[in-house]
């Protein structure tokens, strides 16, 4: 599994670099703000496997926590509560899975163009 190093801006004086799983990124956009959550492009990988949507789904509430005043988890705010989170969940940890996939594989050479070419009127 993939990690990706994101940049996580909490005030003036405090920014963090942190590795999360592709789907956490939105979590913390939702918890510090547009703008204030900046992917690197930098990814690290791991002996880890994919977690079941549930679980990630239970431990994203806890590693978040919830908004004091309406007692909603964050992760559920964001994802969705119960099953209709879960399915949500499963779908980006299935997108992250084929994205490493993808990454992984060697890249494929581009075949050349065989035959005569046709020239554009507009540049002739």
């Amino acid at each position: 599994m993939r990690f990706e190093r994101v940049k996580v801006t909490r005030d003036t004086n405090t920014v963090h670099s942190v590795l999360v799983r592709p789907w956490e990124f939105s979590v913390l956009e939702f918890l510090f703000g547009e703008g204030n959550v900046v992917q690197t492009g930098e990814f690290e990988e791991t002996a880890q496997e994919y977690p079941a949507a549930a679980k990630e789904l239970s431990r994203l509430i806890s590693a978040y926590g919830t908004d004091p005043k309406s007692g909603i988890a964050h992760a559920n705010s964001v994802f969705g509560n119960a099953r209709a989170g879960e399915k949500v969940l499963a779908k980006l940890i299935d997108e992250a899975k084929a994205e490493d996939q993808a990454a992984a594989a060697p890249a494929k050479k581009t075949a050349k163009p065989r035959g005569r070419q046709v020239a554009d009127s507009l540049l002739s």
